[in-house]
C-alpha cells in the first residue's frame, strides 16, 4: 500500500503555526488558506521552513489524498512568503503543480491580504518563466485581475492566454469579447514564434471569425490584424501557424484596395517565407497584375524571388504570369524577358523547358540587348535545352556560345576525403572525469568518449578511490535512483551503476536488478545491450570484492571501437606481472573488438603471454581473427502484420559461439529474423553503440538493425534510427546486403534531414571503396516494388549526393534502380529519377544502355517522362 511521508510537525511551535500545518497536512486547502491571514510576517517566516521541507517530501507522496494536500501545501506557501519574487518562485514550483484547468481557489484566499501591487510584481514574476506563464496562465490572469495592473507581455503568458481561450462550453468569440487582456495581446500573438496555432481552427465563434468581428466593432485594428498577419507570414514558422495566419488572413477579406496598398509585403514574402505563404503572395500579386495596379518593378522583383524557390508550382505559377504581363503590354517584353531567362538556372529540367519554351514564344517582340541578355542566360541550360536554345538565339549569341559543347566530363567523382578513426584520448584526471561523465549520464556522447569515462572510473577507483569519490560527489548526488531504471540509455544505466560501486552507495537490490537485466533473457538483439549492463556489473562486483581491475582490457584504442592487437597484448601483459585475474565480460568484449590487421611483432610478444586469457588471445591472433559469418537475404512472408513484406537478412553463427558465456553467446550466435524471429519482436539497438560492440564485423550488426529499420519503414517514421548510418559507414568488416539494405531505407526516409544521414552513409563507403553502387540500386529498386520506398523521396537523397560531386556513383546507383521500375507500371517520382539519370549521364558521360529507356524514349508525346528518357538515350548511345 503507498504511504504518504511523515510530514512532521516540529516540536514548540506556536499554536496558530501548529493549526496551519495541521489542516495542510491533513489536506484542507481551505483552512489553511483562512489560517494563514490570521498569522503575522515572523510567524509565517517560522512556518516557511516547515513547508519547504514537506513540498521536498510530497514528490514521493502516493498516498490517498495527495492531490488535496498538493492544493492546501500551495496555498500555505505561497501566503507564508512575505516577498513578491519568493511567492512567485513558490506558486510556479514544479512539485506543486495541479492538474485541474483552473487555479486552486485556494491560494487567492490565502494571498487576500495582499497589496494588489504586490500581487501583481508576483504575477509579472511568474510570467517571465515560459513554462510557468504556459501551465499556470489562470492563476496569473486572476492575480492580474485583483491588481488591476497591465498584463505582462512575455512569449509564455501570450501562448498560455492563446491556450486559455479555449475551454469547453465557452466559443472563443465570447472568450475575446470579455477578456481584458484583449487589446495587448492580439498584437503579441503575431510576435511571439510560436503563437498562431489555434488560428487555423475554423467555424462560428472561433479565432478568424472572433477577430473579424471584433475589428468589425471597433475592438481592435483591422490594419493591425492584416499587417500582423503579413508580417508573421513572411518570418515562417511551423506549418500548423503558417495555416493559421492563412485562414485568418483569408476571413479578413482584403479589398483590392487594402492588397494593393501593401504591395511591397507580398513581394516580400516570396523569397524565404514558407511555401503556402509565398504562393498566397503570389496568388495577390497575379490578380493585382490583371487589374493593372503592380508596377512592373515590383513584377521583376517578385519574378527574380519566386523563380528559384524549389517548389515546381510556384515557379510555374511565376512563368504563366510573366507570359500573361508580356501578352498584355507588349513594351515590357525587353524588362520581363531577361526576367523569364533567370528560371534557366534552376535545377529543375522540366522548368528549364518551360522557360525556354516561354522566352521562345515572345522573342521575335524583344529588341537585341534583351535578347543577347537571353543567350548569355542560356548558358546555364541543360545540354540538350542548350542546342534548342542556339537554334532559337543563333543570331543573339556569340559564335563561341552558340556552338560552345556540353561541359566535360567529369573523370571520377569528388567525394569527400575518407574519414580515419582518432586515437582515444588518456586517462582523464577526476574533475574531468566528473564533468564528462555529467554529461554522458544526460544522454550526450560518443561511444569512444563513453568507453573513456568507464576506464578513467575504474583507473582513478583503483589508485585513488577517495579523491575519485570527492570529484564525482555532485555527480553521484544527481543520481541517487537505482541505475537499473534510471536513464533510457543502457550506456548511461551502465555508467550510473558504476558510479553508484565507486560511492560505495550501490545497494544488493541495483545489483540484482543490474544482473537480471544483463542476463534475464538473450537473443541477437537483446544482447546488444546486455553486453554494457554485464561489464558494469562485474566492475562493480570486483570494487566490492577488494579486487579492483587496475584498467579495462576493452578499451578501444581507436574510435570506432576497435582495440590494435598490439596495445591488447600489452595490456594483458601488464595483469599477467601484477597478478590480475581479467574480468570475464571485459576480456571477451576485448576479443570482439580487435582489429583485423595483426603486426607481426603483436604476434611474437602474445606468444611470451602464460595466462590462460593470454593464450587464448595468442590463438585468436595466430587463427586470423574471428572470421565473418555467411550472411543472406530473404524477403519477409506476406501475412496479416505485414502487408507489405521487406526483405531481411539472416546470419549464420560465428565458430565456437557456443563454448562463450551469455550474452556473448547470443551475440555471436544465429540470426534468423524470417525463419525464426526472436521473441524479443527483433527490435535491434540502431546506434553507434552497438556498433562499437563488434567494430569490424559491421554485416552481424547491420542485420540485427534491418529488421527495427523495416518495422520503422513499415509505418513511414525511420526518425533517430537513420542517425546510426554514418558510424555504420565508417565501421570495420565487409558491407553486404544489411548494409546496402539499410542504406536504402534511409535514403528513402520520409524528412529530409532524415536522409542526409544516409546521404552522407554512402558517400563514406563509396570514398573507402566499399560501395557496391549495383547491389545498392537494386535494393531500392525491390524495396520499391514492395511499397516500402516512394521514387519521388530517394530521387531527392540521391540528387543531394550528386551535388556533391558524386555523379558516378548516383549514375551507376540509379542504372540499377531504372530497369525494373521501367518494366512494371511507371511509379510515381519515375519523372524524377530520370531527371536525375539524365543530369547525372550528361556530365559524366554515362556509357551502355539502361534497358527500359529506349522504348520510353520512343514512344510519342512531350511529357516530361519521355523527354528525359530521350536524353539519356541520347547521351548513352554517343
Amino acid at each position: 500500500m503507498n504511504e504518504s511521508p511523515a510530514y512532521a510537525i516540529p516540536d514548540q511551535v506556536p499554536a496558530p503555526v501548529r493549526a496551519l500545518l495541521c489542516a495542510v497536512r491533513e489536506g484542507s486547502a481551505e483552512d489553511a488558506a483562512r489560517l494563514v491571514g490570521v498569522l503575522g510576517d515572523p510567524q509565517r517566516r517560522t512556518c516557511l521552513p516547515v513547508l519547504k521541507s514537506w513540498r521536498k517530501a510530497h514528490r514521493d507522496d502516493r498516498a490517498e489524498g495527495v492531490q488535496s494536500r498538493r492544493e492546501a501545501l500551495l496555498a500555505a506557501g505561497a501566503g507564508c512568503c512575505t516577498g513578491a519574487a519568493a511567492a512567485a518562485q513558490w506558486l510556479g514550483s514544479s512539485e506543486l503543480w495541479w492538474f485541474d484547468l483552473d487555479y486552486p481557489p485556494a491560494v487567492l484566499t490565502a494571498l487576500g491580504d495582499r497589496d494588489p501591487e504586490w500581487l501583481g510584481q508576483v504575477a509579472h514574476r511568474m510570467a517571465q518563466r515560459e513554462s510557468v506563464a504556459m501551465l499556470k496562465y489562470p492563476l496569473i490572469a486572476q492575480l492580474l485581475r485583483v491588481a488591476g495592473c497591465e498584463p505582462p507581455l512575455t512569449d509564455g503568458f501570450v501562448l498560455g492566454w492563446e491556450a486559455g481561450m479555449r475551454i469547453h462550453g465557452w466559443t472563443v468569440r465570447d472568450r475575446l469579447r470579455d477578456d481584458p487582456f484583449l487589446t495587448a495581446m492580439v498584437p503579441r500573438l503575431f510576435e511571439v514564434p510560436e503563437a498562431g496555432g489555434d488560428l487555423q481552427h475554423t467555424g462560428p465563434g472561433e479565432w478568424p471569425e472572433a477577430l473579424v468581428g471584433l475589428a468589425a466593432e471597433g475592438r481592435l485594428s483591422r490594419e493591425m490584424l492584416i499587417d500582423g498577419c503579413l508580417s508573421r507570414l513572411t518570418r515562417g514558422g511551423r506549418l500548423g501557424i503558417v495555416r493559421g495566419f492563412l485562414v485568418l488572413l483569408t476571413a479578413l477579406d482584403l479589398t483590392e484596395d487594402e492588397r494593393a496598398a501593401r504591395t511591397l509585403s507580398w513581394v516580400r514574402m516570396l523569397p524565404d517565407a514558407p511555401a503556402l505563404a509565398a504562393a498566397r503572395a503570389q496568388e495577390v500579386l497575379a490578380g493585382l497584375d490583371e487589374a493593372g495596379r503592380l508596377e512592373t518593378e515590383h513584377l521583376v522583383e517578385a519574378s527574380r524571388a519566386a523563380l528559384f524557390r524549389p517548389e515546381k508550382k510556384i515557379v510555374r505559377a511565376q512563368l504563366a504570369m510573366l507570359d500573361k504581363a508580356m501578352k498584355r503590354v507588349r513594351a515590357n517584353t525587353d524588362t520581363l524577358l531577361p526576367v523569364a531567362a533567370e528560371a534557366f538556372g534552376h535545377e529543375e529540367h522540366s522548368l528549364q523547358d518551360r522557360a525556354l519554351a516561354l522566352v521562345v514564344r515572345h522573342r521575335r517582340h524583344a529588341g537585341d540587348a534583351a535578347l543577347a541578355e537571353v543567350a548569355a542566360s542560356a548558358q546555364q541550360l541543360a545540354p540538350d535545352l542548350r542546342q534548342r536554345a542556339a537554334e532559337a538565339f543563333g543570331d543573339a549569341m556569340t559564335a563561341e556560345a552558340a556552338t560552345s559543347p556540353a561541359p566535360p566530363v567529369a573523370e571520377g567523382d569528388l567525394l569527400p576525403p575518407v574519414p580515419g578513426p582518432e586515437r582515444l584520448g588518456p586517462v582523464q584526471s577526476p574533475v574531468e572525469l566528473a564533468e564528462e561523465l555529467g554529461a554522458l549520464l544526460r544522454g550526450r556522447g560518443t561511444p569512444a568518449q563513453e568507453e573513456r569515462v568507464l576506464n578513467s572510473l575504474v583507473v582513478h577507483a583503483h589508485t585513488d578511490r577517495a579523491g575519485l569519490r570527492a570529484a564525482l560527489e555532485p555527480v553521484a548526488a544527481r543520481h541517487r535512483e537505482p541505475a537499473s531504471w534510471l536513464s533510457d540509455s543502457v550506456v548511461a544505466q551502465a555508467l550510473e551503476f558504476v558510479v553508484s560501486a565507486v560511492m560505495s552507495t550501490a545497494t544488493s537490490k541495483d545489483r540484482r536488478a543490474l544482473s537480471y537485466r544483463a542476463q534475464e533473457y538473450q537473443c541477437p538483439h537483446t544482447a546488444l545491450w546486455s553486453v554494457h549492463l554485464l561489464r558494469a556489473a562485474e566492475i562493480g562486483w570486483r570494487l566490492e570484492s577488494g579486487e579492483p581491475l587496475p584498467f579495462l582490457l576493452a578499451t578501444p584504442t581507436w574510435s570506432t571501437g576497435t582495440i590494435a592487437p598490439a596495445e591488447l597484448v600489452a595490456r594483458l601483459a601488464a595483469y599477467e606481472r601484477s597478478g590480475v585475474e581479467p574480468g570475464l565480460a571485459d576480456f571477451e568484449q576485448a576479443l570482439l573488438r580487435l582489429d583485423r590487421e595483426v603486426p607481426p611483432e603483436a604476434l611474437t610478444a602474445a606468444a611470451e603471454l602464460t595466462s590462460p586469457a593470454g593464450r587464448r588471445l595468442a590463438a585468436r591472433l595466430t587463427s586470423g581473427g574471428l572470421p565473418d559469418p555467411v550472411v543472406s537475404r530473404d524477403a519477409e512472408a506476406l501475412r496479416l502484420r505485414s502487408p507489405r513484406p521487406g526483405v531481411l537478412v539472416r546470419t549464420e553463427a560465428f565458430p565456437g559461439h557456443e563454448d562463450l558465456p551469455e550474452p556473448f553467446r547470443s551475440l555471436l550466435g544465429a540470426h534468423d529474423p524470417v525463419g525464426s524471429p526472436c521473441k524479443c519482436s527483433g527490435q535491434g539497438q540502431c546506434s553507434p553503440q552497438a556498433l562499437a560492440l563488434l567494430p569490424q564485423h559491421r554485416e552481424v550488426l547491420a542485420a540485427r538493425m534491418l529488421v527495427t529499420f523495416a518495422d520503422l519503414a513499415e509505418l513511414d517514421d525511420l526518425k533517430a534510427a537513420v542517425r546510426v548510418l554514418p558510424a555504420l559507414a565508417e565501421s570495420g568488416g565487409p558491407a553486404g546486403p544489411a548494409t546496402h539494405l539499410l542504406l536504402a531505407y534511409g535514403l528513402g526516409a520520409r524528412r529530409p534531414e532524415e536522409q542526409l544521414f544516409a546521404v552522407d552513409a554512402v558517400l563514406v563507403l563509396a570514398a573507402r571503396g566499399q560501395l557496391d553502387a549495383a547491389r545498392l540500386g537494386q535494393d531500392i529498386a525491390e524495396l520499391t516494388g514492395l511499397r516500402r520506398l516512394k521514387p519521388q523521396r530517394y530521387a531527392a537523397a540521391l540528387r543531394e549526393a550528386a551535388n556533391t560531386g558524386a555523379d558516378t556513383t548516383v549514375w551507376a546507383v540509379l542504372s540499377a534502380v531504372l530497369p525494373p521500375l521501367l518494366a512494371g507500371e511507371a511509379p510515381h517520382g519515375l519523372t524524377a529519377l530520370l531527371t536525375l539519370a539524365a543530369e547525372c549521364a550528361e556530365r559524366t558521360g554515362g556509357r551502355g544502355p539502361i534497358p527500359g529507356v529506349e522504348a520510353l524514349a520512343a514512344r510519342s508525346g512531350s511529357s516530361q517522362l519521355v523527354k528525359q528518357a530521350r536524353r539519356i538515350r541520347d547521351v548513352t548511345s554517343r
